[in-house]
């Protein structure tokens, strides 16, 4: 897994602090997991499974409705590639 360094920039996002705590809490863990360019899988069930595996107990619809939080404020892309769901994070470097 690669190392990650979150910037000072993260508190006080604007973008962040309008999101609730579970969608911080999912996109923090995004950002841990996300590949070098800030790609991931966008298939809730493999976003929870990668994001929460400790957490059996998350159901799907709250991994999806963080994830339309986080769309919403503009953090995440979704995108299809070959007909599979992926996630972009916005300004990831």
């Amino acid at each position: 897994m690669p190392n990650r360094i979150i910037r000072e920039g993260w508190v006080d996002s604007e973008a962040i602090d309008r999101l609730v705590p579970d969608a911080e809490r999912f996109f923090l863990r995004l950002c841990l997991v996300a590949d070098d360019a800030g790609r991931f899988d966008g298939r809730p069930d493999i976003l929870r499974s990668r994001l929460f595996p400790l957490k059996s107990s998350l159901r799907l619809i709250d991994v999806t409705k963080n994830l339309s939080d986080c769309v919403r404020e503009g953090l995440v892309i979704p995108y299809e590639y070959q007909t599979k769901p992926y996630l972009q994070i916005i300004k990831f470097q």
